[in-house]
């Protein structure tokens, strides 16, 4: 009974039933992946489709019944080798590419020229934690397929401490509202508002937070300094030259003042009245401080936002809180590629949401950037980078990477995959890494070879042994048929041929 249940069953593995309605689905998803990771994104598509159980489900049912069939002829004879050689390439190309799909590395360098960096951004997501004492844990977290939400914790124990980090809540997109509010203690703060012929934006400055003091909104860069007592109030509201520059600049007294500078070198310096624009020269622009603040606190809002399409540009957030033996610590949103400072026992402990990162066997520098815009255009037609790699094994070399070439390096792809104006400007790799791509080639090379023989030699050698066989019926024939004919002339009472006379 179990033979024959076996049997039934290696007949259905390597049936051409099931080969057709597994490459029929196989290249049904793959279609649907290809317009998914169109409008959604890589990311996405990584991860709702290519890294699924049930793809991957998929690629063993094919492979499975490529091997049964192949499997299924044996013992293989001779006109079977274009035939096993196909479907071991087969075999191959799937194994090389489970290989790098589960294995390979898939993300993304951003460097500043004369940055240098060794720490690839992947595309997956972890939630992030270091305690006061120096414990650090990394999660791999994918929200996005099972969120948590209330009644439905997601918990992760810190190994070693004791500390168990609680993701609350989830939401796909918010919308985050950064501001600051009168407080009895804290630095000054203002806020602005840029207003051209067809954009208008606001933004707030802390003089007192580094991170906070200067942002750049691509035609402009604004800063607010404090100036110290006896330090040239004019000096320090000066810009960068080079750049269109709009410096805020609290003065001892509490006087606010700016320095304005264009990219050609004019400047001009005047007192900054609240709700009065200040006129620039960057066409037509007008900048209007509408809130000082002396002392001013961080104040944020999240809050839910329709998310778009595009799985890049959604800004995810996740609300977390740190529980222990001692008691818990305040629920605190961490949206994406943020850290954020969560007060814990006696200390501080840091909890971000952002993409785990994988270090690499040598360092890139952006030596230089260049981007060509289209003419008339605004809109970037190409841009590229040159870098220096430096390798412990290999020593130093310079490398140019554009669009359409991408740098091949120990087995690491680095392609330009976009960039950020500003000054400095930032490059932004992507880079891959493909363990099973031998495999692959491996593959396409047998099948190949394996489909050439089928069409082309299998067919000439048949030729060939079939002329070779008419060739020896032939021979056979005419050595069968002499003796015959000599036989027949020099057997008895065969007639006389007649004589022409009487």
């Amino acid at each position: 009974m179990f033979l024959m249940f076996a049997s039934r069953l290696f007949d259905a593995l390597a049936s051409l039933r099931l080969a057709v309605v597994t490459m029929v689905t196989l290249g049904t998803v793959c279609t649907t992946g290809t317009f998914y990771e169109m409008n959604h994104g890589t990311a996405a598509a990584q991860r709702d489709v290519y890294r699924t159980w049930w793809f991957a489900l998929i690629l063993a049912t094919l492979g499975t019944n490529i091997f049964c069939a192949m499997m299924k002829r044996y013992p293989w004879k001779k006109h079977h080798t274009g035939f096993v050689m196909a479907h071991i390439g087969i075999l191959t190309l799937l194994a090389g590419s489970l290989v790098s799909l589960h294995f390979g590395l898939d993300g993304n360098l951003a460097l500043f020229e004369g940055e240098t960096g060794d720490r690839v951004a992947l595309l997956d997501k972890a939630l992030q934690v270091a305690l006061p004492g120096g414990s650090y844990a990394s999660f791999p977290v994918v929200f996005e397929k099972d969120p948590p939400r209330p009644g439905h914790e997601c918990r992760f124990s810190v190994p070693g401490t004791g500390v168990v980090l609680v993701a609350e809540e989830f939401l796909p997109h918010v919308a985050l509202r950064e501001s600051y509010e009168e407080a009895a203690a804290g630095g000054p703060a203002l806020h602005f508002v840029l207003e051209a012929p067809f954009a208008r934006q606001d933004s707030w400055l802390a003089a007192a937070d580094p991170a906070r003091s200067r942002i750049d909104f691509g035609p402009a860069a604004f800063a607010f300094l404090l100036a110290r007592e006896g330090q040239d109030v004019a000096a320090r509201a000066r810009g960068a030259p080079g750049k269109n520059s709009l410096s805020f600049v609290l003065a001892p007294g509490g006087r606010l003042l700016y320095g304005l500078t264009t990219a050609r070198g004019q400047v001009s310096q005047g007192e900054v009245v609240t709700g009065r624009p200040v006129e620039t020269p960057w066409m037509g622009m007008k900048v209007t401080v509408d809130r000082f603040l002396e002392r001013a606190a961080p104040h944020r809002t999240v809050s839910p936002a329709p998310p778009p399409e595009k799985d890049e540009r959604r800004l995810s957030a996740v609300k977390v809180r740190l529980q222990g033996p001692r008691g818990r610590s305040n629920p605190e949103w961490v949206v994406w590629t943020e850290a954020r400072k969560v007060a814990w026992e006696s200390g501080t402990a840091t909890v971000a949401y952002r993409a785990p990162e994988v270090a690499l066997p040598f360092q890139v520098r952006l030596l230089r950037f260049n981007s060509d815009k289209y003419p008339g255009s605004s809109m970037a037609a190409t841009y590229e980078s040159w870098v220096r790699v430096d390798d412990p094994e290999r020593g130093v070399s310079e490398h140019h990477i554009s669009m359409n070439h991408p740098l091949h390096y120990r087995g690491y792809i680095f392609f330009q995959a976009s960039f950020v104006e500003g000054e400095p400007m930032m490059s932004i790799f992507s880079v891959a890494r493909s363990p099973g791509l031998p495999l692959v080639y491996v593959g396409v090379g047998l099948i190949s070879m394996g489909v050439l023989w089928m069409f082309y030699l299998k067919p000439m050698l048949a030729r060939r042994d079939a002329a070779r066989a008419l060739l020896a019926h032939k021979e056979r024939e005419s050595r069968h048929e002499a003796p015959s004919a000599d036989a027949a002339r020099g057997r008895p009472g065969a007639a006389e041929p007649a004589s022409s006379g009487a």
